[in-house]
């Protein structure tokens, strides 16, 4: 059976199908109608849905939900009122253990399908759930805009067909996922804002002043750091902001300023203002103590990171490495939890202001054994006369690593990897290519950091093939 070409949302026409899978990471389900795949946002496995058809491509399309026919079994109430609406969580519809296994499917997929690896099923454990699932994250990201013409600081919307919807932003007075404390740090900032005469920056226009609204919060301590991103550099009150939320949040410690006067519509924090309060925020895990500055890469889930760091640990001391060489380390609490159990540790990263950020943990938590080094992976790990490291720990982007910087790793020739990676495509995809290099997998370990979305942590361990 193949779907009428006519079909479409120009004549209205619905069709019923059931959705079988969820397309990870993009988070739209996935239906088939005949032999032609449809997605389908806003669904999960095993609902019947009435939908149309309102984008065609030529192997696929995209649909709109009409009405749930027969809800899946594996549906929940959402536990969140902005649910849907709002972009932040995805499958939160979805009960959590199902989650769990989805998650861990789509990871064992991704191996056999992407990298083409035929592990063996006791290679695999049991995927980790998060210590928390709700109010696990420690930051959170918003958008300036406007709702009932006024200003606003909330989540951008829900994935749209064809992509998600930028330019909306929605009121998102509580969150599930991140603190009690939002709404009472959202009506300080918006009254402020409001009180200044200040507008939302508009990406078409190039006009406006406010950007985004990002909020990190400490699990440990509960102290709060705000960052305001402006264009323009003017003052716009920021004295009189932190006074009011000291004032009225006292949770609120610290307050910073991005300035951002480049087009697009990302955060950028490379020109920051210290506005008011501690330069930063303390958050603690797995032993550590970890200060934490505006534009510190740090996990947003520190319960979930700390079981990932120790279970590292403890395979570094299972491997008796004497020699580690962090690749990606960002602030590098793995490789202050790697200290412990070797002699040497040396964390290499493209941010300097991450690796001064290592630089003071380390010396906060007394670590003597661990030095950093900052710039790119592949340049700088191949122009050092690094003591010869028995173990290389990898923590990379979601891109995963670059040919080069595979090529470096398989030139340093440990005797083991340890791989740390946030997207099982690209994990995949480097492991076939570390695995045709010489390397066996031993151990896949996931963890779920990301409650009611798609997104998951995998921890990889690679021991060198003896010729």
């Amino acid at each position: 059976m193949k779907l009428d070409p006519s079909l479409s949302s120009r004549d209205g026409r619905t069709l019923s199908v059931t959705v079988t899978d969820i397309a990870m990471p993009g988070d739209a389900g996935v239906a088939k109608a005949g032999d032609f795949v449809v997605f389908v946002p806003g669904t999960i496995p095993g609902d019947r849905v009435a939908i149309r058809i309102v984008k065609r491509e030529r192997r696929y399309g995209h649909g709109e939900v009409v009405a749930i026919e027969e809800p899946s079994s594996l549906r929940v109430e959402p536990a969140c009122p902005h649910f849907g609406a709002c972009g932040g969580c995805t499958i939160q519809s979805m009960g959590y253990a199902a989650q769990l296994e989805m998650k861990a499917s789509h990871l064992r997929e991704s191996l056999k399908r992407i990298g083409r690896l035929d592990v063996a099923e006791d290679r695999f454990e049991e995927i980790t759930p998060s210590p928390r699932v709700y109010l696990y994250r420690s930051k959170i990201d918003l958008a300036f805009g406007y709702h009932d013409n006024a200003v606003i600081a909330g989540m951008r919307g829900s994935m749209t067909v064809g992509g998600p919807a930028r330019s909306a932003v929605l009121p998102v007075p509580g969150c599930r996922i991140f603190s009690e404390g939002l709404k009472r740090i959202l009506d300080v900032v918006e009254d402020h804002m409001h009180r200044e005469g200040l507008f939302p920056y508009d990406e078409r226009t190039k006009k406006g002043t406010l950007r985004h609204l990002v909020l990190r919060e400490s699990k440990a301590t509960g102290r709060v750091m705000a960052i305001v991103e402006t264009k323009g550099s003017g003052d716009h009150g920021m004295d009189e902001l932190f006074r009011r939320l000291r004032q009225e949040t006292p949770h609120v410690t610290s307050l910073w300023r991005a300035v951002n006067d480049r087009p697009g519509s990302y955060i950028d924090y490379g020109r920051l203002r210290h506005e008011g309060g501690e330069r930063y925020i303390e958050e603690s895990l797995a032993g550590l103590t970890l200060r934490v500055y505006p534009a510190s890469f740090f996990q947003p889930n520190p319960a979930g990171a700390a079981l990932i760091y120790e279970r590292v640990g403890r395979i570094a001391a299972e491997l008796k490495a004497r020699n580690v060489l962090g690749l990606y380390c960002g602030m590098a609490p793995m490789e202050l939890v790697l200290s412990r159990h070797s002699q040497n540790v040396v964390g290499v990263d493209f941010s300097r202001a991450n690796i001064e950020n290592a630089r003071e943990n380390a010396l906060l938590n007394g670590i003597g054994n661990c030095s950093f080094l900052a710039g790119r992976v592949e340049d700088i790990a191949t122009g050092r006369n690094f003591m010869k490291p028995d173990v290389v720990v990898l923590d990379p982007p979601r891109s995963g690593l670059s040919p080069r910087g595979t090529d470096l790793v398989t030139n340093l020739a440990p005797r083991a990897l340890i791989y740390v990676s946030c997207n099982p495509a690209t994990l995949a995809r480097d492991l076939g290519r570390l695995a045709a290099a010489g390397y066996a997998v031993e151990l896949v370990a996931p963890f779920d950091l990301f409650p009611h979305t798609s997104h998951l942590e995998t921890l990889t361990v690679l021991k060198k093939r003896r010729r």
